[in-house]
């Protein structure tokens, strides 16, 4: 039986058709399972290197895009000005010191005075009780003819003079008292002193600013003798351990990328050699359109603005060792996402 042409022709249509819609389906699943976006960049961990003193630079041991080591000294800050702080500091303690030594010796002589005098007030006290006694036993005698006037007389003289002693010997007593002093206020000054040393102290060891990690400067545009203002950033360092590549997948791509995926990056200037990592993690959330979303989040801005289309989310994948060479913040990068898990 023969095939009419039209009929071939059909068939094979109905095949292209076919084949086509295959295709299409079998490129979405394969594409459900291995998201990929073009819209990525290279990104790692920065710190804004801020002195915590001010001062003159007197030194700058570093250039600009020099890759530098932990501990290593980037910038030096005049010192003097801080070692005469910590000088000045250190004769205010040594004042403080010698004062309370002094106040300490003054203090024994007073507290010895003090205990004289109650001595001397035990001792008139005494005398009073006597002289009291004397009188009280004389005066009934006196009209009997036992004893003489004059010698009542001096009992009560001596009576009126034991009780000024004794008045006498009391307000030397509290005097005494009085007089005795306390280092309390020296020794909180000389608690103020020390900390002001300590604090001299760390800013003379924060003249020498150091890098914190390993790591690559930039943004270097000073000069020696520049002034350095505490909290204020000289340059940025940049943390070459640990590279991402940050990708904006579609929102009904995420349910297909999981945190430990396998994944691949091609960066736009070296697209033959691919950088291998993994995802690490996905973005929580970004900043809507109407602006209502909390301070923070990333701004993803939508490519078109005349239809609904799905809004995209940060992806961050951790590359596995790229050379420092090869990667730089802000690079352009596509990324690939595989359902394999990277233990």
């Amino acid at each position: 039986m023969m095939i009419s042409r039209e009929a071939t022709a059909r068939i094979i249509a109905i095949a292209a058709v076919t084949a086509a819609i295959v295709l299409a389906v079998v490129a979405l699943l394969w594409l459900d399972h291995r998201p990929r976006t073009h819209d990525a960049h290279i990104y790692a961990d920065t710190t804004l290197l801020a002195p915590d003193i001010s001062g003159r630079i007197v030194k700058i041991h570093v250039r600009d895009n020099q890759v530098v080591h932990k501990d290593e000294v980037l910038v030096d800050i005049d010192p003097e000005p801080f070692q005469l702080r910590g000088r000045q500091a250190q004769a205010q303690i040594d004042a403080l010191q010698k004062e309370i030594d002094l106040t300490t010796r003054q203090i024994a002589a007073q507290t010895s005075g003090a205990g004289a005098a109650a001595t001397q007030i035990r001792r008139a006290r005494a005398q009073l009780a006597l002289a009291h006694d004397t009188r009280q036993r004389l005066e009934p005698m006196l009209g009997k003819g036992y004893v003489t006037e004059q010698q009542v007389d001096e009992a009560r003289t001596n009576e009126r003079t034991a009780e000024v002693a004794l008045d006498t010997s009391t307000q030397q007593s509290t005097q005494a008292h009085q007089a005795i002093s306390d280092t309390e206020s020296l020794a909180a000054q000389l608690r103020g002193a020390e900390a002001a040393l300590g604090l001299a102290e760390r800013d003379l060891r924060n003249v020498t600013l150091r890098a914190p990690f390993d790591g690559r400067i930039s943004g270097l545009e000073i000069a020696e003798g520049s002034y350095a203002v505490a909290g204020h950033p000289l340059f940025t360092l940049i943390d070459t351990s640990r590279w991402y590549a940050v990708a904006d997948f579609r929102e009904t791509e995420l349910g297909h990328i999981h945190a430990g995926d396998a994944a691949t990056v091609w960066l736009m200037a070296d697209t033959e050699h691919p950088l291998k990592g993994h995802v690490e993690s996905l973005g929580g959330g970004v900043q809507p359109d109407n602006g209502g979303g909390a301070p923070g989040l990333p701004v993803v801005e939508r490519s078109l603005k005349w239809v609904v289309i799905a809004q995209r989310f940060p992806v961050r994948v951790l590359l596995d060792g790229p050379s420092s060479d090869a990667v730089r913040i802000g690079a352009t990068a596509s990324v690939r996402v595989s359902s394999d898990h990277v233990h």
